[in-house]
């Protein structure tokens, strides 16, 4: 009788020895995988969700999250769209714990790509940088930098000084 108290007794252990052996596990693999979650797959998941952002300065954005690819997020706010370069954001309020993935593709878009479809449709914009906010039309985009004209003027912009292009 003694011995089956003993048994018990040790496998009452190993139970506990192998369920914190699975925690363990459990908290690594977990660790791990929020690891590899980038910024742009939290907001993708907030797809048709309102988000505020903080931009680098303390510029805000707030909007409907409309579209998200690797370089930026896209915004439906209330006096219309706005790009927001994800490098650009200092912090982000509204954000849920879901990730959704994004297609090698999206990975791939960059902020340039978003801003030469924009350029294309000659639509009027509102760049805000580190510098200063300017209004005009985008002529032009470079890999690294827009061409802004606004009555005759032409601005161009390094893109890793913009903090948002607005619609209007």
């Amino acid at each position: 009788m003694r011995w089956e108290l003993l048994f018990a007794d040790l496998e009452s252990r190993l139970d506990v020895a192998e369920r914190a052996e699975v925690d363990a596990e459990i908290a690594e693999r977990t660790r791990d995988e929020r690891a590899a979650v980038a910024l742009a797959g939290r907001l993708a998941a907030q797809a048709g969700a309102r988000v505020r952002l903080v931009l680098r300065g303390g510029a805000r954005a707030t909007g409907i999250v409309a579209d998200v690819a690797g370089a930026w997020v896209l915004l439906d706010a209330a006096d219309g769209q706005v790009v927001v370069p994800l490098a650009a954001i200092a912090a982000v309020e509204g954000l849920g714990h879901g990730a959704a993935p994004l297609t090698e593709v999206r990975r791939r878009l960059s902020l340039a790509s978003a801003l030469r479809e924009v350029a294309d449709a000659g639509l009027p914009v509102a760049v805000e940088s580190d510098g200063g906010t300017w209004r005009g039309t985008i002529a032009s985009v470079g890999a690294d930098h827009l061409d802004l004209v606004s009555e005759g003027t032409m601005r161009t912009v390094p893109l890793g000084a913009v903090l948002a292009v607005r619609a209007g």
